[in-house]
C-alpha cells in the first residue's frame, strides 16, 4: 500500500468534496493530488471517489475505506504525539454558541503555559457540524447540545460515527434580555407574554436525521411573528443592548458575563426548553493534558453557574 501521506490526501478530498480545494489545503498542485488518488485506488483495487457535478464524493467502498483510513491516521497522530513531542501544545474544540463554555475556554486559555508553542482551535457551529468535525478529526473534542425531546437522534448519530460522550450538564434554556426589558423585573415569565416581544434566534440549529414530519411540526411549533435571525454569537449581546425589548434563549450564563453586558436571564416555567450538553470525542481517543485541563475548567464553570442560579432562585 502507498504511504500514510496518501491516506491523508484521500481523507482531505473526502472532507472538502473537491480535488481542487483539497489540493489548496494540502499546499500541492491539483494534478499531483489527482495522480496520488489514482495510485491509491489502483494499489487498493477499489474506486474511492466518484465524480459529481459539484465535485467528488466517496463510493460505498470508498466510505468504508475512508473510515479505516481515519482510524489509522488517528493512531499514527497519537503515536507521534506520544513519542515525537513537537513542543507545541495542541487543542481543538467544536461547540454550540454557549457563553458558559466560552467562559470555561477563556479560563482554560489563561491557564495554558505559552512558553512553548500553542496550536489551539475553537470552532462555534451547530450540532450537525460538531458531530462531523469530531468524527472527521477536525476537532478532538466537541460539545454536543441535545434537546431532550429529540435526544435519541443525537445518541444514534454518536453511535453511527463511533463517538463516545460524557454528560456535561442538563439545563433549561433561560430568556436572556436587557435589564431595561419590560419583563426584566418580573419574578417569573410566562411564554405567552414573552412571545409578544422580538426574539433573536440562531437560525442554523439542526437535529441529525430528524424525520421530515417531525421537522415540520418543530418548525410550526417555534414559528415566530417577530424575530431577528443571527449566525454569529458576538452580535447577540450588541442587539440585546440596543433593542431593550428583545430577548434570546440561552443556556445558563455566568454572572460575570451578565454584568459585563447589563443583562438578566429569566426562567420561563411553561416553555419546553430542556437540553443536555455532552462532551464528545472519538472512541479510543486518549485525552492530552490540555484536553484534561479544559474538561476541568468546564466542570468548574458549570458548578459555578449552578451555584449562581441557586443563589438567584
Amino acid at each position: 500500500m502507498n504511504n500514510i501521506q496518501h491516506l491523508r490526501y484521500a481523507v482531505e478530498v473526502a472532507k472538502t468534496g473537491s480535488i481542487s480545494r483539497a489540493a489548496e489545503n494540502l499546499f500541492m498542485g491539483q494534478p499531483h493530488l489527482s495522480k496520488a488518488i489514482r495510485e491509491l485506488e489502483e494499489d487498493m483495487n477499489i474506486t474511492i471517489f466518484r465524480r459529481t457535478p459539484k465535485g467528488v464524493e466517496p463510493t460505498e467502498q470508498g466510505e468504508q475505506f475512508l473510515e479505516y483510513a481515519r482510524r489509522i491516521l488517528e493512531q499514527v497522530d497519537e503515536l507521534e504525539s506520544l513519542y515525537k513531542p513537537s513542543g507545541v501544545k495542541k487543542f481543538s474544540l467544536s461547540l454550540p454558541r454557549a457563553s458558559y463554555a466560552a467562559f470555561a475556554f477563556s479560563e482554560f486559555a489563561a491557564a495554558l503555559d505559552d512558553a512553548e508553542g500553542l496550536d489551539v482551535k475553537y470552532r462555534e457551529t451547530n450540532s450537525t457540524q460538531v458531530l462531523k468535525n469530531v468524527g472527521d478529526g477536525v476537532s478532538n473534542l466537541g460539545i454536543l447540545r441535545c434537546q431532550r425531546e429529540h435526544e435519541k437522534y443525537f445518541l444514534a448519530a454518536l453511535e453511527e460515527r463511533s463517538l463516545k460522550y460524557e454528560p456535561v450538564w442538563e439545563f433549561e434554556y433561560l430568556a436572556l434580555m436587557s435589564r431595561r426589558h419590560p419583563l426584566a423585573a418580573a419574578p417569573e415569565l410566562k411564554y405567552s407574554e414573552l412571545r409578544l416581544y422580538t426574539e433573536i434566534v440562531h437560525d442554523d440549529n439542526s437535529i441529525p436525521a430528524l424525520p421530515v414530519s417531525e421537522a415540520r411540526m418543530l418548525a410550526q411549533k417555534h414559528e415566530k411573528k417577530k424575530k431577528i435571525a443571527v449566525y454569529e454569537r458576538g452580535i447577540q449581546f450588541e442587539l440585546l443592548c440596543r433593542l431593550p425589548a428583545a430577548y434570546i434563549w440561552v443556556s445558563p450564563m455566568p454572572r460575570a458575563t451578565l454584568d459585563r453586558f447589563g443583562l438578566v436571564q429569566k426562567r420561563c416555567r411553561d416553555a419546553d426548553n430542556s437540553f443536555r450538553d455532552l462532551l464528545i470525542y472519538r472512541k479510543n481517543y486518549r485525552f492530552t493534558p490540555e484536553d484534561k485541563l479544559f474538561a476541568e475548567k468546564l466542570r468548574e464553570t458549570v458548578a459555578r453557574v449552578k451555584k449562581e442560579l441557586e443563589q438567584n432562585a
